[in-house]
């Protein structure tokens, strides 16, 4: 399986800072403490596959916009199984 990036912090963190949406809020949509998605948005850590679709629904990010770049089959069979 490639390695692949699909979580882009500064867009997103834009998205997030344009809906009010905070770090705490997030971490409870996706089940994490708010110093893990702190993290994610300084770039301190990746956030996993399953929380980064996760936060495209809490976003308001259309997964399918998300996920057009993923080419890979392999990838995108684990996205589908996520879903």
């Amino acid at each position: 399986m490639s390695n692949f990036q699909i979580f882009d912090r500064h867009s997103w963190g834009a998205i997030r800072e344009a809906r009010g949406i905070t770090y705490a809020q997030l971490g409870e949509l996706c089940g994490v403490h708010l110093k893990s998605v702190s993290k994610w948005f300084y770039g301190e850590r990746t956030p996993s596959l399953h929380h980064t679709i996760l936060l495209a629904k809490a976003l308001g990010i259309p997964l399918n916009q998300v996920l057009k770049s993923v080419t890979d089959s392999d990838i995108r069979s684990a996205i589908r199984s996520i879903l």
